[in-house]
């Protein structure tokens, strides 16, 4: 989720050596220190806050020209605390250092409640002290867009951006790491097929002996294909990432992009051993000393924050003293009762942060976090979303007013919404934009699937909580979308029963609702609208959203995107493979919706896409090398397009040379040049039928009656059925 603020503590870099004091507020001076993405808390001196509000910016412009995905999304305004000495860090960690021979940490990542995120630094000795924080910084600039990155690619990453540095008037990214170098010189290397596969239940990711080995190893990996061999295996990288947005496992993608993985580890090695490592070098970001506001703070507010920090490290034991002498300094500091509340939550006392977290809205109502955990509260203590508390749609609205580009309230305003089944369109809109804010994360994905299910757009509704559930992070929000997946399978069952199957939609030809909320047929009808089927060449999120070209069998080309602030309308044919993203989805055939661009011919505006699976190959090919033996399947079973198995979708051109149905079951004959095919669909009222003309598949259209005596192109995956030779996934009526 888009965090509306997040807190970072590190030890403040200084010249001078200063004895060990208490944080107490009334023993130090803090400051405080405002950039535009920056607020530094420091008790080292104005100057010193300054100086490290600064450096954040100079880190984050850096990070933003190199990642792509950070430089299109908006960030949140992070707190960092900074601590001048190791007794400072010592009073707030007192755990750290309460046994002898305890480790005392460089640096600690807190998170909570998905809003904020604390790090904690050390000024210790190392090439790097701020490493922690910029390789956490590094995830929460990435993980709410692609959150279903190989574990090992991401922690490689967030490894390789965090050993980054601004010294003067130069920055260094990928720096090397003395530390991981020496663990990985004093160790073997887990086998590559072994690292692509681990993942976050893995005992290479959480077991101790092996964790310094998985990270240092995930490092010294892309710190090779991003610098090594002066940056020629980059485009293997880039190969694999390519490879992974097309459906593929973390190991398939590797064994196609990085070919032989025992000459590959064998290369690594050898980098591993070599004494060279570079590091990528540019230009210092300038950030103009004077945009920087620095001011002095009050007693009350310096405990406050000392308050937050151990708040939101959930130790509310030692928060809410803190907190509460803030408030006896000042009843009227807004941040003390929203850090109270934020204990109080975590001390399990609902009631208590409720009234809390109202206090904190009333001194200022003009903070989009405490406007949202109000509501958040307000929900669970009346057992869920009701649409009965106007309370709850105001805080929700207003939170949304305030900060624009913060995830969470959308969401729940469109559940909201949808709870009353009065206000679908404007549930429909904010679900959307939740979407659009942050495409990866789970939550917004399954608010949109529950508006989309109460709308009765079943398929639609799966097809993005399949998406969810994918994109999940943690159990509890695997959880969440089995759950509405399981709910989701009653509410069909139910809707069927009641006599309207496939969700309302007619057996004429199936329906949908475009992203504006307009009545729409997935076929060729009157208007500005038009449509094109073919394989997807080119696809990528610009601010979240999908843009991407679409070539037909004619060799026409059309460039795609979405209006600002809308998602995209997307539904599958297919089960979609684990990692599946609508950023991704070049190589895949689809049928979209779109409406032209006035000003630039071969572009348009999506109003809704099917995607119809990976791009087929022609069936008299795929049934000549299976009845030939000639046929393979990928290591987990999946079919591959290109030597096609049972279970591949296949593309038959031809004559509908007959037709029967049989309730909603229908058979379809079509013959090539080569042979005849039997086809079969289960529910002819839930096929895709199109045409790039405008012809006879508008509202009238009967597939039963008027398809026979077509040419068509009909894609079907391919079956070992002894009445039939596959299942149809879409029917394309042909000139």
């Amino acid at each position: 989720m888009r965090r509306a603020s997040t807190i970072a503590l590190l030890l403040c870099l200084i010249a001078l050596v200063q004895p060990p004091a208490s944080l107490g507020a009334r023993h130090d001076k803090w400051f405080e220190a405002r950039s535009q993405n920056f607020v530094v808390v420091c008790n080292a001196g104005d100057k010193q806050a300054r100086k490290t509000a600064v450096q954040f910016e100079q880190i984050r412009a850096l990070f933003r020209k190199y990642l792509e995905i950070a430089s299109e999304h908006p960030t949140p305004v992070i707190t960092i605390m900074a601590a001048k000495d190791e007794g400072s860090m010592r009073d707030l960690l007192p755990e750290y250092w309460a046994t002898k021979g305890h480790t005392h940490p460089a640096g600690i990542y807190f998170s909570a409640l998905e809003q904020h995120e604390i790090a904690l630094m050390l000024d210790a000795p190392g090439q790097n002290p701020y490493e922690t924080v910029y390789h956490e910084y590094y995830h929460s600039l990435t993980i709410p867009y692609v959150p279903n990155l190989p574990v090992w690619l991401a922690e490689g990453l967030a490894d390789f951006f965090g050993n980054s540095q601004v010294v003067g008037d130069k920055a260094y990214m990928g720096e090397p790491d003395d530390g991981l170098i020496y663990e990985l010189r004093q160790n073997s290397l887990i086998p590559l097929n072994v690292l692509f596969n681990v993942d976050h239940s893995s005992p290479y990711y959480n077991e101790s002996a092996k964790t310094s080995v998985f990270y240092a190893e995930s490092w010294a990996l892309v710190h090779y294909l991003m610098v090594g061999d002066k940056e020629a295996r980059r485009p293997l990288l880039l190969a694999y990432l390519t490879a992974l947005g097309q459906g593929a496992t973390s190991e398939q993608a590797a064994e196609k992009s990085f070919g032989d993985l025992k000459q590959l580890q064998k290369a690594l090695s050898r980098y591993i051993d070599g004494s060279q490592f570079y590091s990528l070098n540019a230009a210092a970001p300038a950030v103009p000393e004077a945009d920087i506001k620095v001011r002095e703070l009050s007693d009350a507010e310096a405990e406050a924050y000392l308050g937050a920090f151990q708040a939101i490290r959930h130790h509310p034991q030692e928060a809410e003293p803190l907190l509460q002498e803030a408030i006896q300094m000042d009843p009227n500091l807004a941040m003390a009762y929203e850090y109270l509340g934020v204990a109080q939550l975590f001390r399990g006392d609902r009631s208590a942060a409720f009234t809390s977290f109202s206090k904190a809205v009333s001194i200022d109502p003009k903070n989009a976090l405490t406007r949202y955990f109000r509501a958040y509260l307000s929900v669970s203590q009346s057992g869920g979303l009701t649409g009965s508390d106007s309370q709850v749609e105001d805080d929700l609205r207003q939170a949304i007013a305030v900060d624009p580009n913060f995830t969470p309230p959308y969401g729940m305003l469109a559940t909201y919404l949808a709870a009353t089944g009065e206000n679908l369109q404007d549930a429909l809109k904010f679900a959307q934009k939740a979407v659009a804010l942050e495409p990866g994360d789970s939550n917004s994905l399954l608010a949109y699937a529950q508006v989309l299910a109460r709308m009765k757009k079943f398929d639609q509704a799966q097809t993005v909580a399949q998406i969810a559930q994918s994109a999940a992070t943690n159990p509890g929000q695997r959880s969440n979308a089995a759950s509405f997946l399981n709910y989701l399978q009653q509410m069909r069952t139910s809707e069927s029963r009641s006599g309207q199957p496939n969700g309302g939609l007619s057996p004429g030809g199936p329906a949908s609702r475009s992203a504006n909320g307009d009545d729409a047929t997935n076929t060729s009808r009157l208007g500005p609208e038009q449509h094109i089927v073919g394989v997807i060449t080119q696809s990528s999120c610009t601010a979240g959203s999908p843009v991407i070209e679409v070539q037909n069998s004619s060799g026409a080309r059309v460039v795609l995107h979405i209006a600002p602030g809308n998602a995209l309308d997307i539904t599958l044919s297919f089960d979609p493979p684990s990692g599946f993203s609508p950023c991704k989805l070049t190589g895949y055939r689809a049928s979209a919706s779109f409406t032209p661009d006035d000003a630039s011919e071969g572009r348009g505006t999506l109003t809704a896409l099917r995607v119809l699976g990976p791009s087929a190959t022609n069936a008299d090919d795929a049934t000549a090398q299976i009845d030939e033996g000639k046929t393979s399947s990928s290591s987990d079973g999946a079919p591959s397009s290109a030597n096609p198995t049972h279970g591949s979708p296949v593309e038959a051109e031809g004559q509908a040379t007959d037709v029967t149905c049989n309730g909603n079951e229908m058979f379809v004959k079509v013959t090539t040049d080569k042979r005849q095919y039997t086809l079969h669909a289960r529910n002819y009222g839930d096929l895709t039928y199109y045409d790039d003309h405008s012809g006879p598949n508008g509202k009238g259209f009967v597939p039963c009656t008027d398809l026979k005596g077509r040419t068509v192109s009909i894609i079907f995956i391919l079956g070992e059925h002894r009445r039939w030779d596959g299942e149809i996934q879409s029917v394309e009526i042909e000139k």
